[in-house]
């Protein structure tokens, strides 16, 4: 893609235009916001702002950027800051005044100079708050963020940047063991050894991710010229706890320019460590299912609407609008209709929804069914974070195209989300009205992930199903990393359950083993499906859990019985949702209605949603579904899903698999 390129003259935003290059993108520009300039060209030297306070830019140097298009050999684009930071809060929404309508000012001067701009180069490796302000400005302007350092290793990244060749100096100094006539002017290989060890001193970011450096890049391997420095004046402020270095310099052309740079850049593996190690434990072996697949049989009964309702969380199930014209319509209508519930509750912000789960017909008709669906959410500007979305192509009745299921909170201040747009090497990104995860108190509802290679967002189809399985794992538990808070080493995020959607029961087997090798302590099973997005293997779902609220709740419980496990919580005296995962040693009917008529008569929470997914190889289901109301009541969200088949943990087929949630009265 063309791609213009966020210059800061900071390591990392270099940095990152180097990966963009060997990712195949063309980098035709530099773009820069500077601190505003004197009143007029007679002003003195007291006039000009040499550094600024920015939550969002690194302003100190920015004088020496207008080196950078010649060195660069590529137009820059710059504009001055004219906002501050009305609005602090990590997620953004567009906000008159505030600094990052600024960069939405300078990409629009540099689309209008270039309108086959596609793609917009970001060096952000660990800060949500200017990652969100970018893809927010790049939403609006139809722009990719490209982000490879994103959540990256700061002690790798440091060390690659070296390797690659980037040469740069540190400029301002404001940490813990940092000073300015130690290390102002050093570069990033002199101060290494004494960086990484004020990481295991302190615990500061080596990269300087929280501040503890800036940087200027003076030479790297793209450019034609090399900045060299003239003259350097120390300035401290009041207390001198914090310094910077004003600059003088020119450009000046070097002797030569690696021609084999870019095999000096390290690309990370696709698979870490711990999940290339669980392939290899597959890879070769047969996975194969015995069982042929049957001819899969659609249910001739339309799902009835259904409702679940707790004192902070509404569950609805099974929206359809059966006979309609086009999928478009069909798309439109359900969503009419899951306004009109919402209004029932005095609920009117589609963004009050935390998760939902669209069962299609047909996978080929997603496109246009996709269109319709992003209608429902016209303010990704105005209200970040959509829900989390699982799309799965389904066995539904002839007069259906689409069923729609979701949870919408009550409590919508508890809600929060995890909407990362731009392309990394970290995670599949989500450029559209639905999110990786999105969380409400402790419960973390998350998107399907699919076996997507991050850095360029295609299907990996280099291992098979063991490959898809392994990578579309490793895509959810890196979310799941990335959404849960860590005040603690002890803290971290746990699924309460997974399912895993395949497209045949090799990709089930795969997947199942994958899980069990992964060990997640949970309840989970696999659903053979019609079909999947990008016609992909594998994807998992389900709902996770910070722990940390487990921690400090009040009452917590598991069942550690490996036929049945439940999972809840209750903290500081606010009604949580209980999820739990019910699999069955055998799994028939009669198993399912005691299991969860016991379930009921024994447990002290209220019951909120049952999910039950049916084989087709059921042909009573319709009474399967109508003696479980008999028992649930007409309170209970009952959520319907057929299937072609359903895997247990131990790779055997079933013909039932069930979710149950609840919550604490």
């Amino acid at each position: 893609m063309k791609t213009v390129a966020l210059v800061s003259g900071g390591k990392d935003s270099c940095y990152n235009i180097l990966h963009c290059i060997k990712n195949g993108h063309d980098v035709v520009a530099l773009a820069n916001l500077h601190p505003p300039l004197p009143p007029s060209v007679d002003s003195d030297e007291n006039d000009v702002i040499h550094e600024m306070d920015s939550f969002m830019y690194q302003t100190v140097g920015h004088s020496v950027l207008s080196l950078y298009p010649d060195c660069f050999g590529m137009p820059m684009y710059r504009a001055p800051i004219t906002g501050t930071s009305v609005t602090t809060k990590l997620d953004y929404a567009t906000t008159a005044a505030d600094e990052t309508e600024d960069l939405h000012t300078l990409l629009q001067m540099v689309k209008a100079a270039h309108p086959d701009i596609e793609a917009v180069s970001v060096g952000a490796i660990l800060s949500t708050y200017q990652r969100t302000r970018v893809e927010n400005v790049c939403s609006r302007l139809g722009l990719t963020p490209l982000a490879y350092l994103w959540r990256r290793n700061q002690a790798s990244l440091f060390d690659e940047m070296i390797q690659a060749g980037i040469n740069a100096i540190v400029i301002k100094v404001a940490g813990a063991g940092l000073t300015a006539e130690q290390h102002l002017g050093k570069s990033l290989g002199q101060l290494r050894h004494h960086l990484f060890k004020l990481n295991q001193m302190y615990g500061s970011h080596i990269c300087g991710e929280g501040g503890e450096y800036e940087t200027l890049v003076l030479d790297c391997p793209v450019s034609v010229k090399k900045v060299v420095v003239d003259e350097t004046k120390i300035v401290k402020d009041d207390n001198g706890d914090v310094a910077y270095l004003k600059l003088m310099a020119h450009a000046e052309y070097k002797n030569a320019i690696a021609e084999d740079w870019i095999d000096k850049i390290a690309v990370p593996p696709l698979l870490s460590e711990s999940f290339l190690d669980i392939f290899d434990s597959l890879k070769g072996t047969d996975i194969w299912a015995n069982d042929p697949e049957a001819q899969a049989l659609s249910p001739s009964i339309v799902p009835e609407l259904s409702i679940g309702i707790s004192p902070t969380t509404i569950s609805v199930a099974n929206i359809t609008a059966p006979n309609s014209s086009t999928i478009a319509d069909e798309i439109a209508l359900i969503f009419n209709q899951l306004s009109n519930i919402m209004a029932t509750f005095s609920i009117t912000d589609p963004y009050s929804i935390a998760s939902i789960t669209l069962q299609l017909s047909d996978m080929s008709t997603f496109p246009t069914a996709n269109e319709s669906y992003k209608k429902f959410f016209t303010h990704p500007v105005t209200k970040p974070n959509p829900p989390s979305r699982a799309c799965i192509s389904t066995l539904l009745p002839s007069s259906c195209r689409a069923s729609l299921s979701c949870i919408i909170t009550r409590v919508q201040e508890a809600r929060s989300g995890l909407h990362v747009q731009g392309r990394s090497y970290w995670a599949p990104a989500n450029i559209g009205p639905y999110a990786q995860a999105c969380t409400v108190h402790e419960c973390v509802y998350l998107a399907g992930q699919i076996p997507l290679i991050p850095a360029t967002m295609t299907l990996y189809k280099t291992e098979g199903v063991v490959g898809q399985a392994v990578l579309a794992m490793q895509n959810l538990e890196r979310v799941m990393e990335a959404v849960v808070e860590r005040p603690s080493e002890d803290d971290g995020g746990k699924f309460y359950y997974l399912i895993a959607y395949t497209s045949s029961l090799a990709a089930a087997h795969a997947a199942m083993r994958v899980m069990n090798q992964r060990g997640p302590g949970c309840g989970f099973f696999a659903a053979l499906l019609v079909g999947l997005p990008v016609g992909a293997c594998v994807e998992y779902g389900g709902v996770g859990v910070n722990t940390r609220y487990l921690r400090s709740g009040a009452d917590v419980d598991e069942d550690e019985d490996d036929e049945f496990r439940v999972t809840y919580s209750k903290h500081c005296g606010i009604d949580r949702v209980e999820y739990g995962t019910v699999y069955y040693d055998s799994w028939c009917c009669d198993d399912i209605i005691s299991q969860i008529d016991s379930y009921v008569q024994t447990k002290t929470s209220d019951l909120l949603s049952v999910n039950i997914y049916i084989s087709c190889r059921v042909s009573t289901s319709g009474d399967v579904c109508k003696r479980l109301k008999e028992i649930v009541g007409k309170n209970v969200c009952m959520e319907i899903v057929h299937v072609k088949y359903v895997i247990d943990k131990a790779c055997i087929v079933r013909s039932y698999g069930v979710v149950i949630r609840g919550y604490l009265g």
